[in-house]
């Protein structure tokens, strides 16, 4: 509704790659405000986000995030951070996908950012596939610092499912460098 509410066009590709019955680690980059909206009514899977804590400050959409059981995580204490992907950890054994914006923080320019480890770190320790999502034309909609929002459509691209087992063997960097390339690579085929 609050897509909608603002015009919002959502035209979503590869769904059939996912198991709407499987646990996933769904990774996204991230674009402006309305990206929880996107990811939580168009990811099938049974899925909560990790969401920055000072969010569930805010007077409506701390109350939002918390009904939709998102999971506060600080970028700025390392330690709450860890409690953060435990609570993460054990909803995805419990059967509950997670999805994570692993820039952190919303695009200035349009272009990804440089992606945090810790998202990595929890797809490695939960043995999770990890799912990449791109976003594209979610930017010249919304953009940081600017009240403005222009109808229009996005592109709600899944890739391929990057399987466990594919990554087991390998450091969370180049896991966290393969993550974002597929990323990259469906925005740039995205026309």
């Amino acid at each position: 509704m609050i897509l909608k509410a603002f015009f919002i066009r959502v035209k979503v590709s590869g769904l059939k790659k996912i198991d709407p019955k499987k646990t996933y680690v769904f990774m996204s980059n991230h674009v402006n405000i309305f990206d929880p909206f996107i990811l939580n009514g168009y990811i099938p899977n049974f899925a909560r986000g990790l969401e920055l804590d000072s969010h569930f400050e805010w007077p409506v959409w701390g109350k939002m995030i918390t009904r939709f059981g998102n999971i506060p995580i600080s970028h700025t204490h390392a330690i709450r951070a860890m409690d953060s992907l435990k609570i993460a950890e054990k909803a995805i054994n419990n059967g509950t996908s997670i999805f994570i914006l692993p820039e952190g923080h919303r695009t200035r320019d349009g272009k990804l950012r440089t992606f945090m480890r810790g998202p990595f770190l929890l797809a490695q320790k939960t043995k999770a596939d990890i799912v990449p999502i791109a976003m594209v034309g979610s930017f010249e909609i919304k953009k940081v610092k600017n009240w403005v929002v222009k109808p229009g459509t996005v592109k709600f691209m899944i890739g391929d499912v990057i399987p466990y087992e594919s990554t087991r063997d390998i450091s969370t960097k180049k896991i966290r460098d393969l993550v974002k390339d597929k990323i990259q690579l469906l925005i740039d085929n995205s026309n």
